[in-house]
C-alpha cells in the first residue's frame, strides 16, 4: 500500500469516527488487531457492539467504496471480531456489523453509513 493510500485510510478512519461520535456511539478500540485481520472501528451502540469496517476512495474508477467488501473480507471480519469478543469474555453481547464508505464525489467526500453488512 502507497503512502498516499495509507493517510487516506487513516483519514476517513478518523472521519468516520467523528461521524459515529457525532451519532451518539461510543468507541470501544480503534484498529484492534489480531492474526485474522484488523477492526478499524469497534463502537457502542446503546447496547449492541458494533464492529465497523472503514472503506475510502479518492476516485470511483475501480467502482465505490462500499462494494469492496467481498466475502474473504467478511470472513476475516467475523473471525477477528470473534477473537475480541473473546478476549473481553463478551460471549452473549448483540453484535453488528457496519460499513462506512466514504466516496469522493464531484470533488466533496460523501460518508454513506451502511448497517449490518454481515448477516
Amino acid at each position: 500500500m502507497t503512502h498516499q493510500r495509507k493517510v487516506l485510510g487513516k483519514w476517513g478512519e478518523e472521519k468516520a469516527k467523528e461521524y459515529l461520535l457525532n451519532q451518539g456511539y461510543i468507541l470501544i478500540a480503534q484498529n484492534w488487531r489480531t492474526r485474522y485481520g484488523e477492526l478499524d472501528l469497534i463502537m457502542l451502540d446503546q447496547e449492541t457492539v458494533v464492529f465497523v469496517e472503514v472503506r475510502t476512495k479518492s476516485t470511483s474508477d475501480f467502482g465505490k467504496a462500499s462494494e469492496s467488501i467481498h466475502h474473504r473480507k467478511q470472513q476475516k471480519l467475523l473471525y477477528t471480531a470473534e477473537a475480541f469478543l473473546t478476549s473481553k469474555k463478551w460471549w452473549n453481547r448483540n453484535v453488528r456489523f457496519d460499513l462506512i464508505s466514504i466516496d469522493k464525489i464531484e470533488g466533496k467526500y460523501q460518508i454513506q453509513h451502511i448497517k449490518n453488512i454481515i448477516h
